[in-house]
């Protein structure tokens, strides 16, 4: 089975996604042998949610030594450009929601999504570009996280305002991002010596908004069992994933995954 999370593309360019996916960029991590492009992109004509965009983010190395036999005798070859991985996407166009089948170690949950984000960046000449995934989290799942621990010593919520849609929930802080026209929002609390913070209504729907695809939220303190602990939506058991069967073609893969697009699109509006 193939497994795919879910997340959100908070990106602003004047070039079209599509644009930025076919200009060819490769994203590279410093001091690393390998590199990051997107390849075999496809366009998906859906009638219930437009226009989709599937394709892979390859990971390759720039020189590969491999031992062979040469004219009867052990030798060695240097290939180039050898494919370490693939790991195969999936871009709304309109909602900006992508679902993205990670490559085991190789190419990392938290890798695609700086790798991706780096390749849009790139591709993007006017030097104004801003691209970043934020998972999806099961709603609620960061929350239960919280009320379980017996102490919240910190609380850290990172936001960006929603492009395109915003939620009952958080619209009066995103419109509030927007009046301002605030690139990001970053906030940190921390409670008194022995005492555990208690949040107010604001405070949980800046951690809805985070959840919801617009930001991070990480929390810091003791859990039920006296723990130190760290919890994040950026952790993978909190992020929503849906497991597909393999040896499918990409349009099957997308149908597969229709029911928890449908479902993310649904939370947000209500």
């Amino acid at each position: 089975m193939d497994t795919f999370y879910f997340g959100r593309l908070n990106y602003k360019s004047e070039y079209s996604i599509y644009d930025l996916l076919m200009y060819g960029n490769r994203f590279r991590i410093k001091d690393k042998s390998t590199q990051y492009g997107i390849f075999n992109v496809e366009v998906i004509d859906d009638k219930d949610f437009g226009v989709i965009f599937t394709g892979e983010l390859v990971k390759y190395q720039d020189i590969k030594e491999e031992p062979v036999v040469k004219e009867d005798k052990l030798s060695t070859e240097y290939i180039k450009d050898v494919i370490q991985g693939k790991a195969r996407f999936f871009l709304m166009n309109e909602t900006h929601l992508i679902a993205y089948n990670p490559y085991g170690k190789i190419i990392s949950q938290k890798m695609f999504c700086e790798a991706f984000s780096g390749v849009i960046i790139g591709a993007d000449d006017s030097f104004e570009v801003d691209s970043i995934i934020y998972p999806i989290n099961m709603e609620y799942k960061f929350l239960e996280y919280l009320e379980k621990m017996q102490t919240l010593n910190k609380l850290t919520l990172s936001l960006t305002p929603s492009n395109p849609d915003s939620r009952d929930l958080w619209k009066e802080i995103d419109d509030d991002l927007n009046e301002m026209n605030a690139k990001s929002y970053k906030e940190e609390i921390i409670a008194n010596d022995n005492q555990s913070l208690n949040l107010d209504e604001e405070r949980i729907n800046k951690i809805h908004m985070a959840e919801d695809g617009y930001g991070r939220a990480t929390g810091e303190g003791k859990d039920e069992d006296g723990n130190d602990v760290k919890i994040s939506t950026n952790e993978e058991e909190t992020i929503i994933r849906k497991k597909i069967k393999k040896d499918l073609t990409a349009r099957e893969q997308f149908f597969g995954l229709k029911k928890v697009f449908q479902s993310v699109i649904d939370r947000i509006r209500n």
